[in-house]
């Protein structure tokens, strides 16, 4: 995947749900200055051109077939931070440590001026950084955790609807750009979620698109429907390196 990739953003920052895993306040004694890690989420790539190939995780350029995409929804459940923390005293070991956010958030991905919420981090400098993204069944309420809606034209040029509707929980990590930042005093941090979306379509044949089966003229891939295409999918949404957070530093 490329290290620049995003999903959405909500316009209202909501309050973060804190916790901490290993994290030894005598440590830091700095512990009431904290910073505010500000959550954004962005979906990369509206125009797929197929096959998708592996090499960079970039769509191919020699091809007559292409999806366009016109909506892309997200529901959140969490997002958690995960890094090491140098010790204060020491500067030189480190402890494990999570902060999380809890939802659930509905996400436009093509929203770029929409923020998920916000993560309250105490002094310190914090390394290996990685943030967790999970969404969980029973924050849906019916509705598909993730969804694409979009055109496909194949290689005749027929243009078909086409809708992506997950429904089965959806588990993938990040990985900072950044290989370290320092919370603490007037400085706080943004960090954004980007997925490609056309990485979704890697291994996908334009041959199984154009053989699926076909719901009211609409190419449906659900659970329920092509069933093989969601499958492929699935493996391609839940992969750690699909996506990747890039961090931002601005001062209060």
């Amino acid at each position: 995947m490329k290290p620049t990739t995003s999903l959405l953003i909500l316009t209202v920052v909501i309050a973060a749900s804190i916790s901490a895993c290993k994290k030894d306040t005598q440590d830091n004694p700095n512990s009431n200055s904290s910073s505010a890690l500000s959550i954004k989420m962005q979906g990369l790539n509206k125009n797929v051109s197929l096959p998708v190939t592996a090499s960079g995780l970039k769509s191919s350029s020699a091809t007559t077939a292409s999806i366009v995409w016109n909506t892309a929804t997200m529901i959140v459940s969490k997002v958690s931070f995960e890094a090491e923390m140098k010790s204060v005293l020491t500067k030189e070991d480190s402890i494990e440590i999570e902060y999380s956010w809890k939802g659930p958030q509905t996400i436009n991905l093509f929203d770029l001026s929409a923020t998920i919420g916000s993560i309250t981090l105490p002094a310190g400098t914090y390394e290996k950084i990685s943030l967790k993204v999970k969404s969980e069944k029973m924050d849906a309420n019916g509705q598909p955790l993730f969804y694409l809606s979009g055109n496909y034209t194949n290689a005749g040029g027929t243009i078909i609807p086409l809708v992506i509707s997950v429904t089965d929980p959806i588990s993938f990590k990040t990985v900072q750009i950044v290989d370290a930042f320092v919370s603490g005093g007037t400085t706080d941090f943004t960090s954004t979620i980007q997925l490609y979306l056309d990485q979704l379509l890697l291994k996908v044949d334009p041959a199984l698109l154009d053989n699926a089966t076909l719901t009211n003229g609409t190419l449906e891939i659900s659970s329920t429907s092509n069933s093989q295409l969601y499958q492929l999918i699935m493996q391609n949404l839940s992969k750690d390196h699909h996506c990747e957070s890039e961090h931002h530093q601005h001062h209060m």
